[in-house]
């Protein structure tokens, strides 16, 4: 077991990673955000999972609503992956 600093050290290294992937993906022109039914698909695995704690996953801690909402995220035990979906390009007028 990790002692809490090195846990909090972890988890803030994680969600820096996280967040530069998305900023990459949202600059080559992908959804950050999971469409609906992706995230209706993801928010029932969630909760139908053991490893949930109110809302805050035992396994990697994070918490569950702001991990499904997010498309680039997956599931620490496999239940759900990222979703890679391109933004449609505007015409111009």
């Amino acid at each position: 077991m990790l002692a809490p600093e090195k846990r909090m050290i972890k988890m803030a290294w994680k969600f820096f990673v996280s967040m530069v992937r998305h900023q990459f993906a949202k600059w080559r022109g992908y959804e950050i955000f999971t469409p609906a039914a992706p995230l209706a698909y993801r928010d029932a695995q969630c909760a139908a999972c053991p490893d949930n704690d109110d809302g805050q996953c035992r396994i990697c801690r994070c918490l569950t609503i702001s991990k499904t909402l997010m498309a680039l995220e997956e599931c620490p035990k496999g239940l759900w992956h990222r979703v890679w979906i391109k933004r449609l390009q505007r015409q111009a007028e």
